[in-house]
């Protein structure tokens, strides 16, 4: 995957992420969710939900061949300076994204390293009071340390769990002591310990993401909350609970910058507080309607942020689609895009007919200079009738190279009436792999064998017979040594020259295409007839248009006899443009569509 790719589906899902998160802290003010036990579950649900998002929805994916293509014409002495490489402004955010990735990693890292060595420098709670002894067998089983360096509990460990105390719990009241304990033999029978490291690794992977980080604090906050009331439901004394709290928060705060559970974070003391002075219930019926209406509310939000915002897949590499073209004409490098050094990839949709032709093409993407010689191109390609369900529409790039040096090969001797030479070399150029060996493999001459004229005139029926759009040229030496090159009708090659007396290829046209092309254009007369009748309708004609631009040939595909007739009338006066192939005019068959429409 490219790094626009990368980048692209990362803002992507971010802004997926960014409705989700939206919807759902609107259903939470919509309800006046309060209820932490209730809220907790929500917002670890929005979370998870948020991560496995990549996973559930489809990415869009579309088919894409992509044949490379290098110019072999040589630059002009007058070369200019290449322009300087712009920023890869892309690459630098993704490098600026994954250090801040590693920054945060860090700082867990170091966080853990925190938390193991209090552990080690701390001393046992000792003597234990008999309190502390009773509900550690009632809650859970940790142990409790001593640490000097600390000004608030905190619990961490999964196998030996702690519960580190300040240095000033022994001088706090029992009832304060047991409070405190309570809080944090909860967490430990919670487990919160390990939802906490998760919670951290998430925002070190997505510390750029703002609705993340708001959640997760409100997953905290509701995680401390609830704890909070299963304290005050466990002691049966609310107003020992809120002493403990108060009596935390008059120490000097110490920094959140581990990951553990705190038994006290400043940012949350208000509204811990607050909930616990009030009784807030939630009925059953409440939460199911709120849970209705939620998953409602972020369904909606979900469709319209996969609609709005789609995550794209790699293109399909080249050899899982590539096997169904049997030649593809590679275009001819512009003369202004080759002095301005433009190079890029044009991106372009093929409507392919049921005969395996391009019937019509447009470009999607790319470079203005480069897109009219692809256009071209893509024009004379020969899809597989067998290979592929047609008609059929897909998608290709071509991509347009400068060459590394200058240095176009000079033409080689034309083959000499007469003889007998020995095969060098066959080369079978712009054929996928499957149609190159199965051409190779008809063949009634092979590398090493010894040719004549007969021998090359079958030659040349058997490739014609595979693929009339297929041309035979040789390249003689002095040694009577020939390399034969088969490649498709109008494939550009400075280093071969056609066989005496091969007949120019007529190249096919999509109808869109070749409108354009059109010069002067008559109109058809309705036929009386028809009007009289009702007779309305279009009319297809294949067309066979010449080198200089008249139509030399029609043929009615559909339509009423009626229509026909004045079609063929007028198209044969249309005069279209000369359509080049390597800067020699050729013959076009196009479709053309005859529209007749009686007013009402």
């Amino acid at each position: 995957m490219s790094s626009a790719l990368w980048l692209h589906n990362l803002v992507s899902w971010s802004a997926q992420v960014m409705v989700l998160i939206a919807a759902g802290s609107l259903a939470m003010w919509a309800f006046r969710l309060r209820a932490p036990r209730v809220r907790l579950a929500y917002s670890q649900a929005l979370l998870a939900i948020c991560l496995l998002l990549p996973i559930a929805e489809p990415w869009q994916s579309a088919p894409d061949s992509r044949v490379d293509f290098a110019t072999a014409a040589a630059r002009p002495a007058h070369t200019r300076h290449p322009a300087p490489r712009a920023v890869p402004w892309r690459e630098v955010l993704l490098m600026a994204l994954g250090s801040g990735v590693a920054v945060r990693a860090m700082w867990l890292v170091a966080g853990l390293g925190t938390l193991r060595r209090r552990r080690r420098t701390s001393r046992p709670f000792e003597p234990l009071p008999a309190g502390l002894h009773r509900l550690r067998a009632r809650i859970a089983a940790a142990e409790f340390l001593v640490s000097e360096s600390i000004q608030s509990p905190v619990t961490f460990g999964f196998w030996r769990p702690v519960v580190v105390l300040p240095a000033r719990f022994g001088a706090l009241p029992p009832d304060i002591q047991e409070a405190i304990a309570c809080h944090e033999l909860l967490h430990v029978r919670r487990h919160d310990w390990i939802a906490t490291l998760a919670e951290e690794s998430i925002r070190a992977a997505l510390w750029f993401h703002p609705a993340v980080w708001w959640l997760i604090g409100q997953i905290q906050l509701a995680r401390e909350q609830a704890v909070d009331g299963a304290v005050v439901e466990f002691t049966k004394n609310r107003a020992q609970y809120l002493n403990a709290l108060l009596a935390i928060a008059g120490d000097q705060p110490s920094p959140d910058l581990i990951p553990a559970t705190l038994f006290l974070r400043r940012r949350h003391l208000k509204k811990r507080v607050a909930l616990l002075l009030k009784e807030i219930t939630m009925s059953k019926r409440r939460i199911v309607s709120f849970c209705a209406a939620s998953c409602g509310l972020l369904l909606a939000a979900g469709w319209l942020a996969l609609r709005t915002f789609p995550l794209e897949a790699a293109p399909v590499p080249q050899e899982q689609v590539d096997a169904s073209l049997l030649h593809g004409v590679p275009p001819q490098y512009p003369r202004e895009a080759r002095e301005k050094h433009i190079e890029g990839a044009v991106v372009l949709e093929l409507q392919i007919d049921a005969d395996g032709h391009v019937s019509d093409a447009h470009v999607l993407s790319g470079p203005r200079e480069l897109r009219g010689a692809a256009l071209t191109a893509v024009l004379q390609w020969h899809y597989s009738p067998k290979a592929m369900t047609l008609p059929a529409t897909t998608q290709t790039t071509l991509e347009f190279k400068l060459p590394k040096d200058g240095n176009a090969q000079a033409p080689k001797l034309a083959l000499p009436a007469g003889g007998r030479f020995t095969v060098k070399s066959i080369d079978v150029r712009n054929l996928s792999a499957p149609a190159r060996e199965d051409l190779l493999q008809r063949l009634p001459v092979h590398t090493g064998d010894t040719i004549d004229s007969a021998g090359l005139q079958s030659l040349v029926e058997n490739v014609r017979a595979y693929d009339d759009d297929l041309q035979v040229s040789v390249s003689p030496d002095r040694s009577n040594q020939l390399e034969i090159s088969i490649a498709p009708a109008g494939t550009p090659d400075e280093r071969v020259q056609a066989v005496q007396g091969a007949e120019p290829k007529k190249i096919r046209v999509g109808g869109n295409v070749q409108q354009t092309k059109l010069l002067v254009q008559t109109h058809p007369v309705y036929p009386p007839e028809a009007k009289s009748k009702g007779i309305q309708g279009t009319v297809v004609l294949e067309a066979t248009i010449g080198k200089d631009g008249k139509v030399e040939n029609l043929v009615v595909l559909s339509g009423d006899p009626l229509l026909a007739a004045a079609s063929l009338d007028a198209v044969r006066t249309w005069q279209y443009s000369t359509t080049l192939l390597n800067g020699d005019p050729v013959e076009v068959v196009t479709n053309i569509n005859v529209n007749f429409t009686l007013a009402p």
